[in-house]
């Protein structure tokens, strides 16, 4: 009797959070079926498009069986989730759905990495373990469109034609390695709640835990038809930019999955070399400009869709001062790195516009070899890398307009040294900044740089200590900061610019700091907190 009494007591002290399984159950149920189409895409493919000695048709069974998996757990969990949901969600429950989601998702898509890869990963077939860890990073990478891969041969034996790039990947694994991207670029909990919009109240705190940024510009009140928006401007960009690249010489295969990971800023390729392997200035001008365009608030292109004029849009100042930058970094890289590309003008143009365009999207393609700049130009490329995109898109780094609110929040700092008397406001445009805001936007960066830190000494603790390699301080940097600011490439990689060296210890932190960039910060936090659980 006393055991009983003790039993009931401290489940009063904690939150009953079972509710939240219903809405990771309706999102695993929504992976299956994509996991099922790529699966059929990609047989479709493979036997129709692709030579019978090259055709790897297996890997498309595992995928639907993945699938009829995926689909089970997510059932499962809807069906258990449903006995303890509530009508509406919670704040605390929504942060809790939102990461279980995540984690959850990528999982799950990381099953057809494991099963499907063991010629994929740098491992002995029987390391089962580190290909889990592999698998797992692989697809974290994936949703959160960082980019950073752990597979170091995509093409195997290029084989061109009618089919495109073939071999260390088959074409279903390839193309859900590019749907994961797309998916996780829109963010996968606000496709749900577009599609399953029943959460009521709860679903602005689930949106607004999934939307990077401080701010929604012109977004509507109801998050379910705000979030169907969305998606229907992100899937007409990317159905525009696939016509564009299939016009200029891709196979649609190629374009499809280039799209997918272009309007995603992820960045995983269909080949080792990235966009470079076509070798083509029309190709990497459409995906470099379809990088900027997805670098851009999708507040302001639903405010055009609802018939807000040009100029207003343009008034909006995280959009005038993301341009302006723009403009300037393409100059300054344009010129530092004539040397680099024999003097030649447009050659360096169309590099540095591609470079500016990958990197400051957080998108990762590659066409150029950073490293090769002048040490000036690799700091400017290390710069972007911190900044990033504009809130609300689908860009990582730590957004234009927190770098513009912290610009303006020093400046009213300096003046009120000398003029104190006179209150100071911040504003973005015509409006005051609350300064609750403002509070927000200096605790996120402070937190981004002391996560920097901390990554930079775990990760060379650990390489030093459990993996034998004397990873440079330097290394540890640019794969931190690649996995923070989910941008992929890392600078001062010692070798190839991927992730296989790297211990699985390290791997797993990557793996956290990918998703602490993709929720930024506060959302993966807060369930640290030993009050987050209790009542």
């Amino acid at each position: 009797m006393a055991r009983s009494r003790r039993i009931v007591r401290a489940r009063g002290r904690w939150r009953d959070f079972r509710g939240t399984l219903r809405p990771l159950g309706a999102v695993l149920i929504g992976l299956a079926i994509a996991q099922a189409v790529c699966a059929a895409a990609g047989y479709a493919w493979e036997f129709w498009l692709v030579s019978e000695a090259e055709q790897q048709l297996s890997d498309a069974f595992v995928l639907l069986i993945i699938a009829g998996l995926t689909a089970g757990a997510g059932v499962a969990s809807y069906r258990y989730g449903r006995r303890f949901s509530k009508e509406t969600v919670t704040r605390r429950e929504a942060l809790l759905a939102v990461t279980l989601i995540w984690l959850a998702a990528g999982a799950f898509a990381g099953l057809p990495f494991y099963f499907c890869g063991v010629e994929l990963f740098d491992l002995a077939p029987t390391d089962h373990v580190n290909r889990l860890v592999d698998a797992f990073f692989e697809s974290v990478s994936g949703m959160t469109t960082t980019g950073a891969t752990v597979i170091d041969d995509i093409d195997g034996d290029v084989v061109k034609g009618m089919a495109g790039r073939h071999g260390g990947l088959s074409h279903p694994i390839l193309l859900w390695r590019s749907l994961i991207q797309w998916l996780g670029g829109m963010g996968i909990v606000v496709l749900f709640v577009a599609v399953f919009p029943s959460l009521g109240a709860g679903a602005k705190h689930m949106f607004k835990g999934e939307v990077p940024g401080t701010t929604a510009e012109g977004l509507k009140p109801r998050i379910a038809e705000t979030s169907f928006t969305l998606w229907k401007l992100y899937a007409g960009l990317t159905l525009v930019e696939t016509v564009l690249l299939v016009m200029l010489g891709m196979t649609p295969f190629d374009a499809v999955c280039h799209a997918f990971t272009t309007m995603s800023t992820g960045g995983f390729s269909t080949s080792d070399a990235s966009v470079a392997g076509w070798n083509s200035y029309s190709i990497e001008m459409v995906i470099g400009t379809f990088m900027f365009l997805g670098s851009l608030n999708y507040g302001l292109y639903y405010a055009l869709l609802r018939g807000r004029s040009w100029r207003a849009v343009m008034r909006n100042t995280e959009l005038r001062a993301f341009l302006v930058l723009c403009v300037i970094l393409v100059t300054a890289l344009t010129l530092g790195i004539l040397p680099q590309h024999d003097h030649d003008i447009v050659q360096a143009f169309r590099y540095a516009y591609f470079m500016v365009g990958t990197t400051m999207s957080s998108t990762g393609y590659g066409t150029d070899d950073y490293m090769a700049y002048s040490q000036p130009m690799l700091m400017v490329v290390i710069l972007m890398m911190f900044i990033g995109g504009c809130s609300g898109s689908t860009a990582g780094g730590i957004k234009v307009e927190r770098i513009v609110l912290m610009a303006k929040t020093s400046w009213a700092e300096f003046r009120e040294s000398f003029r104190p008397a006179v209150v100071q406001v911040v504003r973005m445009g015509k409006n005051a900044v609350p300064n609750e805001i403002l509070r927000d936007v200096a605790v996120f960066v402070g937190v981004y740089m002391a996560t920097l830190g901390f990554g930079v000494l775990f990760v060379v603790a650990v390489e030093s200590w459990l993996n034998g390699w004397d990873c440079s301080v330097g290394t540890a940097f640019g794969a931190t900061l690649s996995a923070l600011s989910n941008m992929g490439p890392g600078p001062w990689h010692d070798g190839p610019d991927n992730f296989v060296r790297y211990h699985a210890i390290s791997k797993l932190f990557f793996v956290f700091a990918m998703l602490l960039g993709r929720l930024e910060f506060f959302t993966l936090f807060a369930l640290l907190v030993p009050d987050f659980w209790r009542r």
